[in-house]
């Protein structure tokens, strides 16, 4: 199936376009089928498919058993941890979660996954959390230390 051709799909049960196919169908359809594992359509190796996202330049996303073996790669071509920060401390702002696009597996029931961007389309997107980090220092030492922790109260309180 190619990303950029139009397939018009039609149910059994329906006699119109876009009748008689549920909503969990249509989220279905939305879905990126990934990796090509079935040998009936094409089998595409796990090297082969991370060789053709790094070429398009598209986000990579890794389980933690996958990315040692692939985040070498990803630096090579000049790639970067997608950064997401968490205020509710329960991860490092680093883990996402989706389908491996190496083994296919969720993310989620690994343990989480590591997100992998071109560098040139990162800070677009996403904060750079070495310069977040800086600000917020420089921020923290411009105000005293009871106006700062006063300023953070009613910044949690209103979130």
């Amino acid at each position: 199936m190619s990303p950029h051709a139009a397939y018009i799909a039609v149910p059994k049960q329906g006699k119109r376009l876009g009748e008689g196919f549920s909503k969990a169908a249509k989220l279905q359809a939305l879905e990126w089928p990934g990796r090509q594992t079935q040998p009936a359509r094409g089998y595409q190796t796990p090297v082969s498919y991370l060789s053709d996202l790094l070429a398009l330049r598209r986000v990579i996303i890794l389980c933690q058993v996958c990315a040692p073996r692939f985040a070498k790669e990803c630096q090579h071509q000049h790639y970067r941890k997608v950064f997401i920060p968490d205020f509710t401390g329960r991860t490092d702002g680093y883990t996402v979660n989706g389908r491996c696009d190496s083994c296919t597996q969720e993310t989620a029931i690994v343990g989480g996954g590591r997100a992998y961007q071109p560098e040139e389309e990162y800070l677009k997107t996403h904060i750079d959390p070495s310069q977040a980090r800086r600000a917020a220092r420089a921020t923290a030492k411009a105000l005293g230390t009871w106006q700062f922790v006063q300023r953070e109260q009613a910044r949690r309180a209103h979130a």
